[in-house]
């Protein structure tokens, strides 16, 4: 299992990998969002959004069950590698053919059509490179995801920066995905060698294995989906495509934040497990409710915080069209919440085994969002896809917190949410009345305001820091 030390350092690879690779995409997006029109991004935004349904579809909860699989004792690495590599493959080839023909039903432009075209193959390769990521969380050697994850932007960037010098349209941008994402996956394939041989197989017997265990996972992915991006669609349908780049632009500040309890918890599910499939039910309970303390500590300030910097982080990032995404951030930032507990209790149902029992979970809520979609973006426009994303977020985030603790009986303590609060309060105190320097100097010093009353009040010690790194479960804590 993975020890302390390796988590740890695995977790500052990724912090730091991800940092780079938002700073890439963000500059990406602020060159699409001041090249192309309002209308042409809420395009772009559709065409991606559109896509990212059947990525859902594809990826069938394989990325998940690729990590648990892996962790198996005695399991044939190389051997379930290669063949969840060609089963994604080929299920993503006859599945991402179809998507460019059921988009003709919809009553989107010509140019969403061909985007959604040339999007079908960047998604098809993303697909393998994503699900490879399983690999290096179970060897712990996340800096290999990290450099082709950077890789990935870096070629995206330049290709975006050629098609805006180049004065071209929306397909472009997305085409520019392709080749990106094309070097992903031959540089992810490349990266994992040393750690697994990995080759195209096909062994009908894990193929059908897989299907056993990841279709809960796909369903609940899929009901997921159907609250998460219901809303850029139905905004699609009822709204101009410059409202869709507006409330678009601001859900990509989300999708940055999701990757943050994601990742985590994407390293830490092994050991999860681990623990509870061997019975170390106490180690286990201790590891979950530590990891909620963390994700407090990071939660609460983002929320916050956001309050104070929305609208000016929103211009630096989109251009000064984008004010209106400044008060839409100010509100979809509680949805943050529900994503943070989301991924820590969803996780967690997958190391418990309990995905069959939240499919109905999933799919209330999905049906209730969806309805929420069609009532309120008619009549609210993008705000009514607002408050149905934080109700959805919100009631998903209760309903796996209340099976995970019927079932482990792990109870959160609260003391470090109420010192998290302290100290977001007094940070906010601060942006309130110090003179605004620049959007990023005010995180900067909001941040460190954070830190030291938490620091103060006690709300963080070292030593505490050091325990929430996981051991061996049941073994003695490395370093």
């Amino acid at each position: 299992m993975i020890t302390a030390k390796k988590f740890a350092g695995n977790i500052v690879i990724q912090i730091i990998g991800r940092i780079l690779a938002v700073l890439i995409g963000l500059i990406a997006i602020g060159l699409m969002t001041r090249h192309l029109s309002t209308e042409g991004f809420g395009e772009y935004t559709t065409t991606i959004t559109y896509l990212q349904f059947f990525g859902v579809l594809v990826d069938f909860g394989l990325t998940l069950t690729l990590v648990v699989m892996l962790s198996e004792k005695g399991a044939d690495e190389a051997k379930v590698a290669g063949n969840f590599l060609t089963l994604r493959l080929i299920s993503g080839a006859l599945l991402f053919s179809l998507a460019p023909l059921f988009v003709l039903l919809f009553p989107w432009s010509a140019t969403v059509k061909q985007a959604v075209l040339v999007g079908a193959v960047a998604y098809w390769l993303m697909g393998g490179a994503t699900m490879l990521v399983g690999v290096f969380q179970r060897f712990a050697c996340m800096w290999r995801s990290a450099v082709a994850e950077l890789i990935n932007r870096s070629v995206l960037v330049v290709m975006v920066a050629c098609f805006v010098y180049f004065d071209m349209g929306v397909v472009a941008m997305v085409g520019a995905s392709v080749v990106a994402n094309a070097i992903w996956l031959l540089s992810t394939i490349s990266l994992a060698r040393p750690l697994i041989k990995i080759r195209p197989r096909i062994d009908w017997d894990i193929w059908k294995r897989a299907a056993m265990l990841s279709w809960p996972i796909a369903i609940s992915i899929a009901f997921n989906l159907m609250y998460l991006k219901g809303d850029i669609i139905a905004l699609s349908f009822f709204r101009p495509q410059s409202d869709v780049a507006i409330y678009g632009v601001t859900y990509r500040i989300l999708d940055v934040l999701t990757a943050l309890p994601t990742m985590f918890m994407g390293l830490l599910l092994p050991s999860l497990v681990y623990a509870w499939s061997h019975g170390k039910i106490k180690e286990f309970r201790t590891q979950l409710t530590r990891t909620f303390d963390v994700f407090m500590i990071v939660l609460i300030p983002i929320i916050v915080g956001a309050q104070i910097v929305a609208t000016p982080l929103m211009v630096l990032i989109a251009g000064d069209q984008y004010t209106a995404s400044g008060p839409v951030l100010q509100m979809l930032i509680l949805a943050v919440a529900g994503v943070f507990l989301g991924a820590l209790y969803g996780h967690t149902i997958i190391a418990i085994n309990k995905q069959k029992i939240m499919t109905l979970g999933y799919a209330a809520i999905a049906i209730v969002s969806v309805v929420g979609y069609l009532i309120f973006i008619p009549r609210f426009g993008m705000w009514g896809a607002v408050y149905v994303t934080i109700f959805s977020e919100l009631a998903l985030a209760l309903i796996t917190f209340l099976v995970v603790t019927f079932v482990t009986k792990a109870i959160p303590n609260l003391a470090i949410v109420g010192k998290a609060l302290l100290a977001s309060v007094a940070m906010y105190l601060f942006l309130l009345y110090f003179p605004s320097l620049h959007v990023l100097t005010d995180i900067l010093l909001g941040a460190l305001v954070y830190l030291a009353v938490l620091f103060a009040i006690k709300g963080v010690r070292v030593e505490e820091i050091k325990a929430l790194l996981p051991n061996k479960f049941g073994g003695k804590l490395e370093s």
